[in-house]
């Protein structure tokens, strides 16, 4: 980086650390990490004028309580922030109780450990039939060739979504994040993902079969069916948060083991790694950088009083890399004892729905791919933000064997590494 580039990095985070603005187009992956750091370490309790003025927490013992007090720290104005008029509540993530226990008992059913245990050889399944085409050529993009494609069909597994639908998800929610927070309202992409939605309901209730779709289509509350609004927006959760954190989670996995080929003959001679391998890259590199809340009181925290009705930033890549809760928080270590206590699932009662199924997934994959011979990066992967908060990797590209070294025989220095 010479001089010039140097100063101008400096001057986006003297920036962005007093305004904050995740939406700044100067707010990327590499500078997100420095920015999140700053913030904690200087002000825990930040104000930003950004959007018409917003709060930021990022303490990991701050935020965790806000998660618990959802008493004070109300989901119902909607978690993602801007957004544009006319976007439909995501569920259950944008309700406070009652509704939110209400809409959160409906979407439980494909995620209970019985549905879990019982889809999991079909997920195996899935990756087993992959992962092998890749090593055969011995090269490929994990991005397109297995982790997207992995993600979409275990969770249309899961819901019982049809060849189609699971087809045009990723260009949809592609489409979604593009706009949520850049549209005044949002009629130039949910008119695109609402009639799909509306058709996989039609669909189940014409085609009843042996699945979660087919149950919620056509169950009856009070006598009632569900309304197509919420059927709708009970879809749209499921289907974005159900494949891109999934995605995105496998994709820094296997970037972890792509430039550290001992890591992966660890992961062969040691199975606990097959949890704690995801638990630390969930902790070290959040796939989703934050949600937000909206304060129903006045509410002090650290001496700073914020005041009632506003915006509060939770920022939970800071939380998880705070070193009063992990020490040596920048290192990646699988050896870590309590990466398990990141924020990354969440925490009180919208603690991810889905967190048993995902933990199924990486299980699932790192054992299939671990059956074959070792692969390398060709190439540092780029990566982007989609809305200011999921990491995207781009591509991932790797070559299967012995042979070679990461980006080919130039070796992978230490310290690369894609931030977010």
């Amino acid at each position: 980086m010479t001089a010039t580039e140097e100063t101008t990095k400096h001057d986006v985070i003297d920036r962005l650390t007093t305004t904050f603005d995740y939406h700044d187009p100067e707010y990327t992956p590499e500078t997100a990490e420095i920015i999140n750091r700053v913030i904690r370490d200087r002000t825990p309790v930040a104000y930003s004028p950004a959007h018409g003025g917003m709060w930021v927490l990022s303490r990991y013992e701050d935020v965790k309580a806000a998660l618990r007090d959802h008493e004070t720290f109300s989901s119902a104005e909607g978690v993602h922030f801007p957004r544009a008029k006319g976007m439909p509540p995501f569920t259950p993530i944008d309700f406070d109780p009652p509704e939110q226990a209400r809409i959160r008992a409906l979407m439980a059913p494909p995620m209970k450990k019985k549905a879990i245990r019982d889809l999991e050889s079909r997920v195996r399944a899935l990756a087993a039939e992959l992962i092998p085409p890749i090593v055969e050529r011995g090269h490929g993009d994990l991005v397109a060739e297995l982790s997207q494609p992995f993600a979409i069909s275990a969770l249309g597994l899961a819901l019982g979504l049809s060849d189609e639908t699971q087809h045009e998800i990723r260009a949809m929610t592609n489409t979604m994040w593009r706009y949520l927070s850049t549209e005044p309202d949002a009629s130039r992409f949910w008119g695109q993902y609402q009639p799909i939605l509306a058709g996989e309901i039609r669909r189940a209730r014409e085609n009843p079969g042996d699945h979660y779709l087919s149950w919620l289509a056509n169950v009856r509350v009070d006598g009632e069916f569900l309304s197509d609004d919420l059927l709708c927006s009970i879809m749209v959760s499921y289907c974005v948060a159900g494949h891109a954190n999934t995605m995105n989670t496998v994709n820094r996995v296997l970037w972890c083991l792509g430039k550290d080929v001992d890591l992966q003959y660890r992961v062969r001679r040691e199975p606990k790694l097959l949890t704690q391998l995801p638990d630390e890259a969930l902790r070290r590199w959040c796939p989703t950088d934050r949600f937000t809340r909206v304060t129903t009181r006045d509410v002090t925290i650290r001496d700073i009083t914020i005041p009632k009705g506003s915006r509060v930033v939770l920022i939970f890549d800071s939380a998880n890399r705070d070193p009063e809760q992990f020490p040596d928080p920048e290192e990646f270590s699988v050896d870590r004892a309590n990466s398990h206590l990141h924020l990354t699932y969440g925490h009180g009662i919208h603690r991810c729905l889905g967190e048993h199924f995902a933990r199924m997934e990486f299980k699932v994959l790192l054992s299939e791919i671990a059956r074959h011979p070792v692969f390398r990066l060709t190439e540092e992967p780029p990566v982007h933000f989609d809305n200011g908060r999921h990491i995207i990797f781009d591509r991932l590209m790797v070559r299967f064997g012995e042979t070679g070294g990461p980006y080919g025989e130039t070796g992978l220095q230490a310290d690369a590494s894609p931030t977010g």
